[in-house]
């Protein structure tokens, strides 16, 4: 007899959330062992900001979709499955992001950066990165540079509103 795959049960999206919020959390205390003689603390990170934008993402695409995400982990697939106007939120979360005046000196900050604070690109540049930035001792791909850290907190910013996620943390 053929076997009938099952249709994924939509998660909660609070407990998506939630956990979302302990990455970037963790994130956030890795960001203070990065500095200085601790820039080994970079690889972690990065990998902790991969979750949480994975996780921000599929959250939203629950609360838009009310089904289970899809179980692919590329970050551009994920965002262009989501609703027209969550996109619109996030890109104008982004932007405001950017606008930061440190941002426009990129250039002395980190010389090897192609100068942009573009959404779409970023997260093109951005969507493997557990596959391919999770090993910093290995040569990092070039032309390309993004801030993970902007990309988690646009999102997060444009998660965290919805009033069905109110009150958790």
């Amino acid at each position: 007899m053929p076997r009938v795959k099952r249709a994924k049960t939509t998660p909660d999206q609070r407990k998506i959330y939630q956990l979302a919020e302990h990455y970037s959390e963790a994130s956030r205390l890795l960001e203070q062992q990065t500095r200085g003689e601790e820039w080994g603390c970079s690889a972690p990170k990065l990998l902790v900001d991969s979750f949480a934008v994975e996780l921000y993402l599929k959250c939203l695409y629950v609360l838009d979709t009310n089904v289970a995400p899809p179980g692919r982990h590329d970050w551009k697939k994920l965002f262009d499955a989501l609703a027209p106007q969550t996109k619109t939120f996030i890109r104008d979360a982004f932007k405001r992001i950017c606008a930061h005046p440190v941002l426009s000196n990129l250039d002395v900050i980190n010389p090897e950066a192609v100068k942009f604070t573009d959404f779409d690109r970023s997260l093109i540049a951005a969507k493997n990165m557990f596959d391919k930035r999770r090993y910093v001792y290995e040569p990092q791909p070039k032309n390309e540079w993004f801030y993970a850290h902007l990309i988690r907190e646009a999102i997060r910013n444009v998660t965290s509103m919805d009033i069905r996620l109110a009150g958790l943390r």
